[in-house]
């Protein structure tokens, strides 16, 4: 048995090792400068310039500290940063924080794939404590998940969300009703969690059941239960301030109650545009990330078996307890998007083990359970083959990205179309989603937000570039604005762009990717007329 689970266990250390090595090879590729992060990531561009002020070399200690604290980007917490900002200090040190390719690859590995790996390893070990075979099936079926794969992909809170989510269940687990240092450090971990990203709180039902279980079971008091209650509740808002120091300053906690309150509206309702909730709007981001319904209804169903049968029965309880609030409000409350399952689905998805006998030869050919394993294997072997296959067109995919790319390609049109009014300098607007990188006599800017004429004009571009799945998506008749007036101004200056008609513009060039306005006064001095309004 002692040689068998160090075989399995250096046989999981065999399979991690690769695993972050495969994901160093896309991981490494076009992030050659912000402009070609942002065509394919632009949720690591955004927060990026923050991180790396966080770190710039600054006239004191002092300062530095205030600079590190005060990031000023809240949307997320500062156990996200400060934890990406560390890593970063050794290319600072080595004078290499502006070597993008490099600075996105320590994070995505560092930041998102690593704490997978280990969420993923804590799961394996909860489940089966690496002593069967099973182990190794679970760990690989759980690796090649298609959201675990994306998250992996980019820098993002969410493998950080991923590993303290399941640290919390870990302790809560491992504390086996005793109430001990265990269970509080899980009170400090949500804290923490809270702090990152706002799913903390979702863990009420599963520390509910764990005192409640404790109390039913005369593990401790009704006295104990307020005493316990309120200590954990104390220790998870300590953590939770401690995590966010920037809450010490009044202007800190005005930003981001600020931000908080923006962001929860984005994801209520929408950015711009209203977008659609509910079991329908999320299945088809839930079948491309987490399996066909057949796998999904039975996962479901195997977690549920587990608690009935006491498989694993506290173990498994805590991660039902905690997949059942969060799952409900990411699919109805918000705009479901696959990074926000990821800390319920997965901790759902390690119960899968017990569709595996612990030994084989304990499954005889007239053992009733015979048809359940049966069943449950061949769904498991099914869903383990599609994401197989998936996992290869995603890395092979993800690795080529760049290559061939109309996008990147539209840049060098760009400049050959704006050719003739160089080297004079130019104000332009691209589209974010856009490759526009620095280029000389280019004043460059971009919006996030809706356009509209207000915008374009009181800005007094030169040059408007402007991605045409843009334009379509906001000329969708079943988009509905978040705020309807200023959407159909919005879609005003969109349906102006779509008919290659924008007032004070013209029109001088335009293909599938993307199209070009120049100002009519510069058009007028520059190229031919009748191109020209």
């Amino acid at each position: 048995m002692v040689s068998q689970r160090k075989w399995i266990i250096w046989t999981l250390c065999l399979i991690t090792l690769a695993s972050f090595i495969l994901f160093m090879i896309p991981n490494s590729k076009a992030s050659e400068n912000k402009a070609i992060i942002q065509v394919f990531e632009p949720d690591e561009v955004a927060p990026l310039d923050y991180l790396t002020d966080m770190i710039d070399p600054a006239e004191n200690l002092k300062a530095w500290i205030i600079d590190f604290v005060f990031y000023g980007y809240y949307f997320y917490g500062f156990p996200f940063f400060g934890a990406s900002a560390l890593v970063l200090l050794p290319l600072q040190w080595m004078g290499n924080l502006y070597d993008w390719s490099t600075v996105l690859l320590v994070l995505r590995q560092v930041i998102s794939v690593l704490p997978m790996l280990i969420s993923l390893l804590l799961l394996v070990y909860m489940q089966d404590k690496f002593r069967t075979y099973r182990s190794i099936i679970l760990y690989l079926f759980l690796l090649i998940v298609p959201a675990i794969i994306r998250n992996g992909f980019w820098w993002h809170p969410d493998g950080l969300v991923l590993l303290l989510s399941v640290l919390v269940i870990f302790f809560l687990w491992k504390d086996q009703l005793a109430f001990g240092w265990r269970f509080f450090i899980a009170a400090g971990l949500i804290g923490v969690l809270t702090a990152i990203k706002m799913v903390g709180p979702y863990f009420f039902l599963a520390v509910g059941l764990v005192i409640l279980w404790g109390y039913f079971t005369k593990k401790i008091s009704f006295k104990q239960v307020a005493l316990y209650s309120t200590s954990f509740i104390i220790i998870m808002l300590a953590a939770f301030i401690v995590s966010n120091p920037f809450l010490i300053s009044r202007w800190g906690r005005e930003a981001y109650i600020n931000t908080f309150q923006r962001q929860t509206g984005y994801l209520s309702q929408g950015y711009g545009i209203i977008y659609l909730k509910g079991l329908r709007a999320a299945w088809p981001t839930l079948k491309d990330f987490y399996g066909e319904a057949i796998f999904i209804l039975f996962s479901i169903f195997m977690l549920l078996y587990n608690v009935i049968k006491k498989n694993n029965l506290l173990l498994n309880s805590i991660i039902l307890a905690w997949f059942i609030p969060l799952t409900i409000t990411t699919i109805f409350v918000f705009h479901f998007k696959f990074q926000y399952w990821l800390p319920v689905a997965i901790p759902m998805f390690s119960s899968l083990l017990f569709v595996f006998p612990e030994k084989v030869s304990d499954i005889k050919f007239k053992d009733k359970r015979i048809l359940f394993y049966g069943i449950g294997i061949t769904i498991f072997v099914f869903q383990f083959v599609l994401f197989g296959k998936q996992a290869i067109i995603s890395f092979q995919e993800r690795n080529q990205r760049a290559k061939n790319n109309e996008i990147i390609q539209f840049y060098s049109i760009a400049k050959n179309e704006l050719e003739p009014i160089n080297p004079n300098k130019v104000y332009v607007y691209y589209d974010y989603r856009l490759y526009v990188p620095e280029t000389p006599g280019w004043i460059l800017d971009t919006s996030y937000d809706l356009l509209s004429y207000d915008y374009i004009l009181g800005q007094d571009f030169d040059v408007l570039l402007l991605l045409e799945q843009r334009i379509r998506d906001y000329l969708n008749p079943n988009a509905e604005g978040v705020e309807p007036d200023q959407f159909k101004l919005s879609q005003e200056f969109y349906q102006d762009a779509f008919d290659g008609e924008i007032n004070h513009y013209s029109l001088i060039f335009r293909n599938e990717t993307a199209s070009i306005f120049i100002k009519n006064e510069i058009c007028q001095l520059y190229f031919p007329q009748e191109i020209c309004e």
